[in-house]
């Protein structure tokens, strides 16, 4: 899984060093760019969304590379070129996904770690493939703050931000990981009023293939293929909702929730993803068509398992490599 590029430097482990008043000043910042970490948990109750980045196993992937904790926020890259000014040396790896990569138009590898010296500026021109690229950096951007509800981590980047840096780590050489591939068939259980949809619909929602619609942001995958219906018009009391779960309002095209979606609703939810393959709809564009596969709970768990699994070995791997 880890691969290694040539280096002149002598390995050595991940260790922390000290760095002032560094950041990363943004001289052209693409369309929705933001920085996200994991999402704010223990807030649901008072009607605060998870938030966080979509696809939180590239975060994560990126993160371990580095040797920053998982939670360490990294910057979420939707479309577009990207600038970015580091005013410290720094080592980035970009995950998810698949952008060019330069730094004074040297071309550098994607899921890489790579360095760039302060002063320079590095320009990302994307996305070739997939949807929605991660920036993570040695001690991680540090715009996180709790007290806002992590509003600020949500905030589109402008031109002129400046993103302040953690302490930088000593990395002695460059490292990278292949990504799990992406495939357009999302696992799914069935919902609790999956009973309330006519058998067509039923079938539909298993059998066709449904198509990621221009609406969609970071609420929700709305979705367009087959109108679904129920067997009666009926009104539900508004229910906890999370993340995955797919509701069908009266428009009878589905809605996969997504990080910032509410935390209750009152349509009928006729699937839920699972947490597993929830990075892939925050890798599908808009037009491209999926599938759900009918999957029973055990084996959503069975698919939590191999990511743990995918993580263990990158992480042993990791550590016999430094």
């Amino acid at each position: 899984m880890i691969n290694h590029q040539e280096s002149s430097t002598n390995d050595a482990n991940v260790q922390k060093s000290s760095t002032v008043d560094a950041s990363i000043e943004v001289i052209i910042p693409g369309l929705f760019s933001s920085v996200q970490g994991l999402g704010l948990t223990g807030y649901r109750h008072l009607g605060i969304p998870l938030g966080g980045t979509l696809d939180r196993h590239a975060l994560i992937l990126g993160n371990r590379i580095l040797g920053n904790p998982d939670d360490t926020p990294a910057l979420e890259l939707t479309s577009g070129q990207v600038e970015l000014k580091f005013t410290r040396d720094a080592w980035f790896v970009l995950t998810g996904a698949q952008y060019q990569i330069t730094i004074a138009g040297r071309e550098l590898w994607h899921g890489w770690r790579n360095k760039i010296k302060s002063g320079e500026t590095l320009t990302l021109r994307g996305p070739k493939s997939g949807m929605r690229a991660y920036l993570t950096v040695d001690g991680g951007v540090l715009s996180v703050n709790e007290q806002n509800f992590g509003l600020q981590m949500t905030k589109q980047l402008v031109q002129g931000d400046k993103l302040p840096l953690g302490p930088a780590l000593q990395i002695a050489k460059p490292i990278g990981a292949v990504q799990r591939g992406y495939s357009n068939e999302i696992r799914a259980l069935p919902g609790p009023e999956m009973s309330l949809f006519t058998l067509q619909s039923r079938k539909a929602f298993w059998s066709n293939p449904w198509q990621l619609t221009n609406d969609s942001n970071r609420m929700g995958a709305r979705l367009a293929g087959e109108l679904l219906s129920l067997t009666k018009l009926q009104e539900l009391n508004s229910h906890a909702v999370m993340p995955g779960v797919v509701q069908v309002p009266p428009s009878g095209q589905p809605i996969v929730l997504l990080a910032d979606a509410q935390t209750t609703g009152g349509y009928p939810k006729i699937a839920t993803v699972i947490v597993a393959d929830l990075w892939k709809l925050a890798q599908t564009l808009p037009g491209q068509e999926i599938r759900f596969i009918h999957v029973s709970p055990n084996q959503a768990d069975d698919a939590n398992y191999e990511w743990q699994q995918y993580f263990y070995r990158l992480q042993r791997a990791i550590e016999a490599s430094s």
